[in-house]
């Protein structure tokens, strides 16, 4: 057997400029005697990808060490997390779950399966689990020996995996440190190199390594020894093996990235099955001739819905051979990420038309020409609403026939405009998708502007055909139950004036104007409006109070809470504070009061917000500071509570915010939502005092409608001189 030093190894390999499964992997697996892994992810369809290589370990009587992170997918390792709390517990349930895979050649193939349990059998692979006191083992190490003692060490982005591994999947990157350069191999690689030992010897600060037991490996032995199909098995028959399974999951990406939608059995660990309130709503889009808006309560699953309707739809064409183009537009980059995460587990790939131009539409046009020929029946794109209005993506899907069209309008609402809504193609399938479709930011200020924003979506979308409101989501318990906290601000004296100032302004512009607003009443009204909505969400009193309340919550309830803060800058502040925003105060608020807290803004590039959202599902940070961002689509389902400094009147937001924190996960039995309300603090009977209190009460009773605690709440308002209005 040739030495490790034989090979031309290069000091870092990147996707695009080198095969990561060709050039590095396999050659150096192939002179192995030893290998150590220890890896953050670990799936089915890793096992195949660890046993790449292994036969020289099993001719030389080698050995392998697996060091797993968490073994389950995302939602799942999330579900067990919050279920028990001691890592040998922990570990039992992915030891459970490591038996089913070995017993089941479902997923992945049945000769790495055998291999697999052979190798564990005969103690040729160990494995062991890791766990962060906080948050979960993302360590992607691998030190690779040969008989002559020499060591490769390599670290990176790519988990053993097939998109990992393949070139034309994931960008990933590994470095190299090779033992027969000492240099480099003392400065880094033997810092791998003991890290590993010390982690299988859970000797690692803040993380626990937990042995897969006895019982486990037992367990294995008895399989192997009762299967007729093992009994012939041999460990010297591996001739070929690694080819195999190479050609096996060559095969498996191949038929993913065929790109053909389906219906998958099993969806987030869970065997999938669409829910009740999902079929009524398809089938009335159907009878509606495939046009529609479904009007679902945020966080009922509009996704999967409208995703398993294109389904439909494909199969239903194909059966006519015919092509669909689905065409999904949402609001934020974020929420396109989504939606793209989501399509895969119906076997659908999509294009991100986001970014760059150079990033997307080249593969584009190339994927149209295709469908336009016959040869693909199906393509997927999913674009962001200031994409979906640029001159060059008009163009490129003006050429696909709208019969062939499907287009899904996420968040439809922001549609309505005159601008965007020529624009939308004129696709003979439509779906709109929203939990407030028709309440427009005009309602913010009560305006009797016409309401061109409805009649164009009506006029586009076509009636709302299905509707599935909060009350029904939480009675069937899609959407977890709430508390509702009231937290009153009275405004000072000077705030007092200026909010009345503004008041009459406002109603003195809309009154001699009538119907009929000029172009400069309108400019006017949204001056005056936008410094009256500053003024109540920057009141000085919100900062006093969410001191208080921050200060009160006890550190072990501080995990998976949103803040919401009012927009832009106070309505005033001192002059050397003139770059401060609200949004500022109230994380600077959160930090004297010993918050762990990050911005998740617009301000922030896509990179941040997922290390962001990271750090917040892995409770490196207590709380997300938010302003609009989080409220149309983004999913963070584990967050608990939510505290509304906002003051927005505007019901989309408010609903939008509400739903964000009422999405299912495990153990959450129920969310806590704190509300800052704004008063007045003068006569409650004075007319701009009367108009601000209806304003804050009609959200008021919005949110206390479902809340558990309604009979609470109702005491507090009568205490502060307001009642509820049924």
């Amino acid at each position: 057997m040739s030495s490790l030093k034989g090979l031309f190894l290069k000091h870092v390999y990147r996707t695009g400029d080198d095969d990561l499964f060709h050039d590095f992997y396999k050659p150096v697996l192939s002179k192995a005697v030893k290998y150590d892994r220890a890896v953050g992810y670990f799936s089915p369809s890793i096992l195949a990808a660890n046993l790449r290589g292994l036969g020289s370990i099993i001719q030389s009587n080698g050995t392998m060490r697996l060091i797993i992170g968490h073994p389950l997918e995302r939602e799942e390792f999330e579900a067990i997390r919050y279920a028990v709390t001691s890592p040998l517990e922990l570990a039992q349930q992915y030891t459970a779950t490591l038996l089913q895979w070995i017993h089941s050649d479902k997923d992945v193939s049945s000769k790495s399966l055998e291999l697999l349990a052979i190798l564990i059998a005969s103690g040729r692979l160990e494995i062991k689990f890791a766990f962060r006191r906080a948050g979960m083992y993302h360590e992607k190490v691998g030190i690779i020996y040969d008989s002559y003692g020499d060591a490769v060490v390599f670290q990176g982005s790519a988990n053993e995996t097939p998109s990992g591994m393949f070139e034309h999947l994931n960008a990933e990157s590994i470095s190299v440190y090779k033992s027969w350069e000492p240099e480099l191999f003392e400065a880094y690689g033997k810092v791998y190199q003991e890290g590993f030992e010390k982690l299988w010897n859970s000797e690692q600060k803040n993380t626990f390594v937990v042995d897969i037991g006895s019982d486990f490996y037992a367990e294995v032995s008895k399989y192997v020894e009762s299967s007729p199909k093992l009994k012939t098995f041999s460990l010297l028959d591996i001739k070929g093996i690694e080819e195999q399974i190479a050609k096996y999951e060559v095969e498996q990406i191949n038929t993913n990235t065929k790109n053909t939608p389906n219906v998958p059995d099993f969806l987030n660990g869970h065997k999938f099955k669409v829910k009740d309130h999902q079929k009524v709503a398809l089938k009335k889009w159907r009878a509606n001739g495939y046009k529609g808006i479904l009007k679902l309560a945020t966080g009922s699953g509009k996704t999967v819905t409208s995703i398993y309707g294109a389904v439909k739809v494909y199969e239903t064409l194909k059966n006519k051979n015919r092509g669909l183009c689905l065409i999904i537009a949402v609001p934020y980059i974020e929420l396109a990420s989504q939606w793209g995460e989501n399509l895969l587990d119906f076997g659908i790939s999509s294009h991100k038309c986001y970014n760059a131009r150079n990033s997307w539409l080249p593969s584009v046009q190339e994927s149209i020409a295709t469908f336009n020929a016959g040869i693909k029946d199906f393509i997927c794109l999913v674009v962001v609403n200031r994409t979906l209005a640029s001159n060059e993506f008009q163009q490129v899907v003006s050429s696909i026939n709208p019969k062939s069209m499907m287009f899904v309008g996420d968040e439809c609402h922001n549609h309505g405009s005159n601008k965007i809504n020529s624009l939308l193609p004129l696709s003979d399938f439509r779906m709109g998708l929203s939990a407030t479709p028709f309440r427009s930011d005009d309602d913010e200020i009560d305006s009797m502007f016409p309401n061109v924003s409805r009649e164009n979506l009506l006029s586009y979308y076509g009636d709302i055909v299905a509707e599935y409101g909060l009350g029904d989501a939480i009675h069937d318990e899609i959407l977890t139950p709430y508390d509702y906290h009231l937290v009153p601000v009275y405004l000072n004296d000077a705030e007092q004036e200026a909010f009345e100032e503004l008041s009459e302004k406002i109603s003195s512009i809309i009154t001699k104007s009538g119907a009929q607003l000029s172009k400069d009443d309108k400019e006017k009204l949204t001056i005056f409006c936008g410094q009256r909505s500053r003024l109540l969400g920057s009141a000085s009193d919100k900062l006093k109070k969410l001191s208080e309340l921050s200060s009160m919550i006890p550190e072990s309830m501080r995990n998976l809470t949103l803040f919401y803060a009012g927009e832009g800058k106070p309505f005033k502040q001192d002059e050397d504070a003139h770059d401060c925003k609200v949004i500022d105060q109230v994380s600077d608020v959160l930090y004297k009061n010993g918050w762990k807290t990050s911005q998740f803004t617009s301000a922030i590039n896509s990179a941040e917000r997922k290390n962001v959202m990271e750090a917040f599902k892995d409770k490196a940070i207590n709380a997300l500071v938010a302003m609009k961002v989080l409220d149309e689509g983004i999913d963070v389902p584990a967050c608990q509570t939510a505290v509304i400094l906002s003051s927005t009147r505007n019901p989309r937001q408010y609903v939008q915010r509400r739903g964000r924190v009422l999405r299912r996960f495990p153990n959450k039995r129920k969310a806590i939502i704190y509300d800052f309300i704004v008063l007045p603090n003068s006569d409650f009977e004075q007319p701009a005092s009367k108009k601000l209190i209806s304003a804050e009460m009609e959200r008021v009773n919005d949110f206390l409608l479902l809340a558990d605690n309604k009979l609470q709440v109702e005491k507090q308002l009568e205490q502060i001189g307001l009642y509820y209005d049924i």
